[in-house]
C-alpha cells in the first residue's frame, strides 16, 4: 500500500503553511529594514544632530544591506 503522502501529494499540510508564514514573516522584516535605513539615509547631517545621532553611524547603518541585522 501506498503511503498516505503519496496518494494526496497536493493536499496542504501544516509545514507548508508554516514555511509560508515564516517566509512572509522574513520579507516583511526584510522590508521594514529596507524602508528604516533608506530613511535615514535622506536624513540631513543637521537633523541627525538634532536628535543625537551621529551623521558617521547613521550612514554607515543606512549603507547595510536589508539582510543584514
Amino acid at each position: 500500500m501506498p503511503s498516505p503522502a503519496l496518494t494526496a501529494p497536493f493536499a496542504p499540510s501544516v509545514r507548508t503553511a508554516s514555511a509560508r508564514r515564516g517566509l512572509r514573516g522574513l520579507f516583511r522584516l526584510w522590508f521594514g529594514r529596507w524602508r528604516h535605513r533608506r530613511a535615514l539615509g535622506r536624513l540631513h547631517p543637521e537633523q541627525m544632530r538634532e536628535v543625537g545621532l551621529n551623521p558617521m553611524a547613521v550612514r554607515a547603518e543606512a549603507c547595510r544591506p536589508f539582510w543584514r541585522a
